[in-house]
């Protein structure tokens, strides 16, 4: 029979298992909460862990953790696993050691004064060379364990560790030499402290640094939303964490960038992505108000990253950032401003040559200032999407929500509607004058900016009203199948003629009518006129005809009608094209179609 193995600390007993233990260790291995942070799969019987007791027992290598006050009642596990390795010097015996502790006991230190008194136990009496922890990331209890009881880290391996869940997971890995165990003296390789400076924070007063120690070790911030922190005095950088995700007070309307969204998700977690290990950048763009830097924090929270928000540039960031070994978004909010000065430092940040690991650049803009480098430069800049005005989604639920008198938004559609830009802000003030003054505001007297339509006319200047109908008649006889008016205009009046200038169509409508003809371009603020449109030359007072034919009433000269022909609009705004209004507008173009 294997003798029993038990060892004292002043609080602990550690003792080889008995089967009278099987049901309390049943208890502990058979949390699922447990079996996520450690490598202990989940017990489904009693049966299962009276076997795994009893090859305990005969391979020595399962204990179990017993207080002194009750030492039949097993309140921990400590498992110890023989790794023999062969070298140039020998072979070595190496032991990975697990370890935990029933919920209830943990945070007392208990874990470490076990380990602390297995360390002697298994250099001393089993002659073992080196001692092994493996810790995965989110375990900071274990690891906190081993750095208080001297081992160091070794390295990090990546989705190489399987939890007791199943769960594909990394793998930190600390070691303690015997040599280092019987020497606590001797100073840590240089190596070693420089990736350790890389990998791990510690927090100090709620500001996380990237530097070793024992305090509080963690192998990334985790998650959440932090900014570059400089302590003034050393000069030092950190990450200072602001909150744990975004949040927003307000309703969020419709971005209308939900597939652009998703083809960035798509594309950061492709395996062909990851593989490369190259940072990924994507520029939202678009005047103040238009949604953009909501739409990057969306697809910050969504891709569930830590964040760090760069407002400013800090001497010493672009090695910062460099520096850190683990994926996170890095977040420029008006980059063209932030980095206005400093614009080489953004495209080294971007290019990554000599990044640890791949990071996603998501940068804001009001205006394409940035560097030319980053434009048409996929491998800096991937992705770049234009924010413009609301939705008509979004424009329609705005006006729901917040306006007082439904009975006024037919009137605010048609305002929005020749709006250069609309944005909520832009749509709230509107909407604000409504409820205040019971009245859709001029757009005279509220701050904002008009879209400006371009509208080509054939102006038929100084032709008195009562020959109006009469040349409109004599055009429509005279025009070939899909001949425009303006063709008709710059043709001969005869095939004998075709050759002299003074014998075009309009040239003879000149000298007979004694008026002048001229193709203008005049703002407006619909894409096509209509009765009561005002235009700088004047008021429109009939709607064009099949033709195109409308009139207009002259400023300059009071109840006199001059005849116009609308031929087409050179530019058109970038907003809703008449679609938030009635149908009034598609009437008025099928009419001239």
């Amino acid at each position: 029979m294997t003798e029993e193995i038990k060892l004292h600390t002043e609080r602990l007993i550690v003792r080889s298992p008995r089967v009278e233990d099987a049901q309390d260790v049943f208890t502990l291995m058979k949390d699922k909460n447990t079996a996520m942070i450690t490598g202990f799969t989940p017990m489904s019987n009693i049966s299962e862990v009276e076997g795994k007791i009893r090859r305990g027992i005969s391979g020595r290598n399962m204990f179990v953790i017993t207080t002194e006050e009750k030492p039949g009642h097993a309140i921990g596990v400590f498992e110890v696993t023989s790794l023999k390795v062969s070298n140039i010097h020998g072979e070595k015996q190496e032991y990975e050691i697990c370890y935990f502790l029933h919920k209830d006991f943990r945070g007392k230190g208990y874990m470490t004064e076990v380990v602390e008194l297995m360390k002697r136990y298994l250099f001393m009496e089993r002659q073992a060379d080196t001692l092994i922890i493996s810790v995965f990331p989110r375990n900071d209890a274990s690891r906190r364990v081993a750095i208080k009881n001297g081992f160091i880290f070794k390295n990090l391996e990546r989705k190489c560790g399987i939890t007791g869940c199943g769960e594909i997971a990394d793998i930190e890995i600390y070691i303690l030499e015997k040599e280092k165990y019987l020497n606590p003296g001797k100073q840590d390789c240089e190596e070693t402290i420089q990736w350790m400076e890389k990998q791990k924070w510690i927090n100090n007063n709620g500001i996380l640094y990237p530097i070793p120690g024992y305090a509080t070790l963690l192998p990334t911030p985790g998650n959440g939303v932090f900014r570059i922190y400089e302590d003034i005095l050393t000069g030092r950088l950190g990450l200072e964490k602001i909150d744990e995700t975004f949040t927003f007070d307000f309703k969020i309307y419709d971005l209308d960038c939900e597939q652009f969204m998703q083809r960035i998700i798509k594309t950061w977690s492709s395996e062909l992505f990851i593989n490369s290990n190259k940072n990924l950048g994507v520029i939202f763009n678009g005047l103040k108000g238009t949604g953009k830097t909501i739409a990057a924090k969306l697809l910050s929270n969504r891709i569930g990253l830590p964040v760090i928000i760069i407002s400013k540039p800090i001497k010493g960031m672009l090695e910062f950032i460099q520096s850190l070994c683990f994926e996170c978004i890095i977040l420029i909010d008006e980059a063209e401003k932030t980095f206005k000065e400093e614009q080489e430092v953004l495209l080294k940040m971007i290019d990554g040559v000599y990044n640890s690991t791949r990071k996603l650049y998501l940068l804001t803009t009001n205006k394409l200032t940035v560097d030319e480098n980053l434009l048409g430069r996929p491998g800096r800049i991937r992705y770049i999407k234009e924010f413009g005005n609301l939705s008509i989604k979004a424009v329609n639920e705005v006006i729901d929500d917040n306006l007082s008198d439904p009975a006024l938004k037919a009137d605010i559609l048609k305002l929005v509607d020749t709006l250069e830009i609309s944005t909520i802000d832009i749509l709230r003030a509107i909407i604000d004058e409504c409820n205040i003054m019971g009245e859709v505001p001029s757009d005279k007297e509220l701050n904002i900016p008009k879209g400006l339509f371009k509208l080509d006319l054939i102006e038929f200047y100084g032709l008195e009203q009562n020959y109006h109908q009469e040349v409109r008649n004599l055009i429509k006889c005279q025009l070939n199948i899909n001949e425009t008016i303006k063709e008709w205009l710059m043709r001969a009046t005869n095939r004998q003629d075709e050759i002299k200038e003074k014998n075009l169509n309009k040239n003879m409508l000149e000298d007979k009518y004694d008026c002048q003809i001229e193709i203008v371009t005049i703002s407006s603020v619909s894409p096509i006129p209509y009765i009561g449109l005002q235009l700088n030359h004047g008021t429109v007072t009939s709607n064009p005809d099949a033709l195109g034919f409308f009139t207009i009433e002259h400023e300059r000269h009071c109840n006199v009608s001059e005849l116009y022909c609308f031929i087409g609009n050179v530019y058109t705004p970038s907003l809703y094209r008449g679609s938030l209004v009635s149908n009034k507008m598609d009437e008025l173009k099928k009419l001239v179609d």
